[in-house]
């Protein structure tokens, strides 16, 4: 099964997260939250992570953080500015959904 972004976080919430009032960018937000999805599960790299539900909170936080990020950040180079991590951010949320075991779905059965 395939999941996308917006069965996990519906676009009135993405919106609501980048404190957008108007459809004129739904586009744009939509491919920057496929592709924050895209990059989370290939950090995750867990099986487990395949029905909407198996999801956790932290995971849909996480998505917020990156397509924020892709969002305010539409360029490859930002110039006279001082950027840093912040604590507690994506990876930090991600972690409790990463697979550590190396195990795949076809060997747990």
């Amino acid at each position: 099964m395939s999941v996308t972004a917006q069965e996990l976080v519906p676009l009135a919430t993405m919106k609501l997260h980048l404190r957008v009032d108007d459809d004129t960018e739904d586009a744009l937000i939509e491919l920057y939250a496929e592709s924050a999805l895209a990059w989370a599960q290939w950090y995750c790299d867990n099986p487990a992570l395949e029905a909407v539900d198996s999801y956790p909170a932290s995971f849909k936080a996480a998505l917020l953080l990156l397509i924020g990020h892709s969002y305010a950040n539409r360029e490859a180079v930002v110039t006279g500015t001082i950027a840093t991590n912040l604590p507690m951010a994506v990876e930090t949320l991600l972690w409790s959904s990463r697979n550590f075991r190396g195990r795949t779905k076809e060997s747990e059965t």
